[in-house]
């Protein structure tokens, strides 16, 4: 294998080559780097379960308060109408006090089916992120590297071989697992767990924000 740029204007003028099995271990060491070991998967994956609970729990609330906001609104719209047929209110501070109930009222109504369209449509996304981590950490120890290869075309970006080196710009949030230094992949103590914590509070932010 050789520099892989594809360009009629440009030639390639790179004359080193790499052996095919140098080209698999290099493919193996990116996938490593985006590997997530099945101590980390596990733990990762009680956090969510922990993530999903709150949620829950935090969005019912909020749902039922803005379903009693919305029920009050309602019921002060019907009674400015009934102020307004009995003629007690003029057209004009009817109509004022009315639009800004409606305003109030669509606020409301938006906020809600917001919720109902968003939800928790990150957790899923979330946990699969994790499981194709601990994935790649299996392909890696089974040395599969038709796999690996297939698995850096889907994660990564503008592959690419050149002066004999394979370089891959990892898509997010897999870029997050890239830029953890390899002593602190292993469960451990101290700084080794808050760096792979933050991980995983990247990586929801990610899929929250892509929701």
């Amino acid at each position: 294998y050789r520099c892989t740029k594809k360009s009629k204007a440009t030639k390639c003028t790179q004359s080193r080559f790499l052996r095919e099995e140098q080209l698999a271990e290099q493919i193996q060491k990116e996938v490593q780097k985006v590997s997530l070991s099945d101590e980390w998967r596990d733990k990762y994956l009680g956090k969510i379960d922990e993530w999903s609970k709150e949620e829950s729990n935090s969005s019912e609330l909020f749902v039922q308060e803005l379903r009693q906001k919305l029920s009050l609104i309602k019921t002060k719209i019907d009674r400015l109408t009934d102020a307004y047929l009995e003629q007690t209110l003029e057209l004009s501070e009817f109509q004022d006090k009315k639009n800004i109930l409606m305003s109030k009222k669509a606020d409301i109504e938006e906020k809600l089916a917001l919720l109902e369209r968003k939800g928790k449509h990150w957790l899923e996304p979330l946990r699969n992120w994790v499981l194709e981590a601990n994935q790649a950490k299996n392909l890696v120890c089974q040395e599969n590297y038709e796999d690996m290869k297939n698995f850096l075309k889907t994660i990564g970006s503008n592959r690419s071989i050149a002066a004999g080196v394979l370089a891959v710009q990892y898509k997010q949030p897999w870029n997050y697992l890239q830029e953890v230094p390899a002593h602190a992949r292993d469960a451990g103590e101290g700084k080794r767990n808050e760096i792979m914590w933050s991980i995983l509070t990247r990586a929801r932010t990610f899929f929250e924000r892509s929701a």
